[in-house]
């Protein structure tokens, strides 16, 4: 390991482990690296934090190492979180922000609350990236928006048909009370000779279909007492 180019340093805080790995990192270097953290994370910490942010990596190697530990590390079921902040080590890992945990600092780790959760269904964000989705997270919303949008449509149809019903019974039942009021108009007309003999006194009373309906049985009774006689 080159010395004056890279520089791992550790900090215990019992079941927290924050290892610091700093300095230009090649090819050359990746065995002597990959050996030296895998013996520091052999240790019992429950969190091993690997703070990267002062790092600079030559190869893509390097996502083969911390993919490779991220998997030894859960195999003794403890954690293994990513710290940086740089745009350099975000473009770096840029891939992988699905698989691995990453955050600012340990401190921002455990302030998450909300902010990890919603990682896990695919939501992050950054104060330099703003809000974003990930593929599937996106692809679901979209989907439920066009749910929505079709129900509200369906809906918005559904409410147009009932208030034409509603309008055509409107209609029709205008249509009907002016067929009454002409049939009234008729029948008050051609009571006029039952007026002269004095069968009815105040045509006004047939204004309405009820007093209508009260002239035709008093006629039916006159009737009924002519038979009689």
């Amino acid at each position: 390991m080159k010395s004056e180019l890279i520089d791992i340093q550790v900090v215990d805080y019992g079941d927290e482990l924050e290892i610091a790995l700093s300095g230009v990192l090649g090819v050359s270097q990746l065995p002597a690296v990959r050996e030296k953290i895998e013996m520091l994370t052999q240790g019992p910490g429950c969190f091993i934090f690997l703070n990267l942010e002062r790092a600079r990596f030559t190869t893509n190697d390097y996502l083969q190492l911390f993919l490779d530990l991220l998997n030894s590390v859960r195999g003794r079921n403890s954690s293994l979180i990513l710290l940086f902040k740089s745009q350099e080590q975000e473009a770096f890992f840029a891939g992988y922000r699905n698989i691995f945990e990453i955050y600012e600092s340990r401190e921002a780790y455990r302030k998450s609350g909300l902010s990890k959760q919603l990682k896990q269904i695919g939501v992050y964000y950054g104060k330099k990236t703003g809000l974003r989705l990930s593929t599937s997270v996106a692809i679901a919303i979209a989907v439920l928006m066009v749910g929505w949008a079709i129900s509200l449509f369906l809906i918005i149809a559904a409410q147009g048909r009932d208030i034409a019903d509603k309008q055509a019974q409107i209609i029709a039942l205008q249509n009907q009370k002016d067929r009454y009021v002409r049939e009234i108009d008729k029948l008050e007309t051609s009571i006029g000779p039952l007026r002269k003999l004095g069968v009815v006194e105040d045509t006004t009373l047939l204004n309405s279909f009820g007093a209508i309906q009260d002239w035709v049985s008093y006629l039916e009774y006159l009737e009924n007492t002519r038979r009689e006689k």
